[in-house]
């Protein structure tokens, strides 16, 4: 399996003290901003390993080294567990958090941030093209891309929900926030809003939440039973 070689051939990587799985539109870039201001800018790496060509990047940039930089102590990032654990030496005991976020809400969010981004790359009106209107696909069929469906399944593979030291949902974020830094004994921690989606989604027919409801179910499953879980206090400092 790929990097395999890895993990037999070296000591495990330094002081690693936090793992945290970034599911995208999981208000993954406000919580990245709130690690670096409570562990360190320099300690707090994006670490992104794509799911299906499986390229590494740190802070965006492509990453070949064996090892995690020096003195890195939080992972934040786009990653699965098991391509971590393949790709880097992780000790198992180094805990490993994640956001999650009612999966209509986030497919939907997701489409649209997708589609706001094309937009700005294209700049179809300062260049003068047509191509967008010809080339985006719809919400439906965007959704209907097998790689787009039960992405945050397919981000935790290899995890049990509740075995994870915090799982937060964006729906409560402030108040998990909260709850997070009493289980790691944050003393204090700032709060970011990033990458909100600005488009009025009030269009999105019962129909097509419906199909996108089916198109997800492993994913409702998943965040149905972690709403079981907060509800019971498992994740309580």
């Amino acid at each position: 399996m790929m990097f395999s070689w890895f993990r037999r051939s070296r000591p495990k990587d330094g002081p690693l003290r936090l793992i945290s799985v970034h599911i995208p539109k999981t208000a993954g870039t406000s919580f990245r901003n709130t690690l670096r201001q409570v562990y360190g800018a320099r300690e707090v790496i994006r670490l992104d390993i794509g799911l299906v060509r499986q390229e590494t990047r740190i802070n965006e940039h492509i990453y070949e080294d064996p090892g995690l930089p020096v003195g890195t102590s939080v992972i934040h990032g786009h990653f699965s567990y098991p391509l971590l654990t393949e790709r880097f030496a992780i000790d198992p005991a180094v805990p490993v958090i994640t956001w999650l976020r009612d999966p209509v809400d986030r497919v939907i969010s997701n489409y649209f941030y997708l589609a706001r981004r094309l937009e700005e790359e294209l700049d179809e009106e300062g260049k003068g093209l047509n191509i967008l209107k010809k080339m985006q696909r719809s919400l439906i069929e965007y959704a209907r891309y097998e790689p787009a469906r039960n992405r945050m399944t397919r981000f935790l593979e290899g995890l049990h929900v509740e075995d994870l030291r915090f799982v937060g949902l964006v729906e409560y974020y402030d108040e998990d926030l909260k709850r997070l830094s009493g289980l790691l004994a944050w003393p204090e921690y700032p709060v970011f809003s990033h990458n909100k989606t600005e488009r009025d989604t009030s269009h999105v027919s019962a129909a097509e939440i419906d199909e996108i409801r089916r198109l997800n179910t492993e994913d409702i499953k998943l965040y149905d039973r972690a709403m079981n879980l907060r509800e019971k206090g498992h994740w309580m400092p």
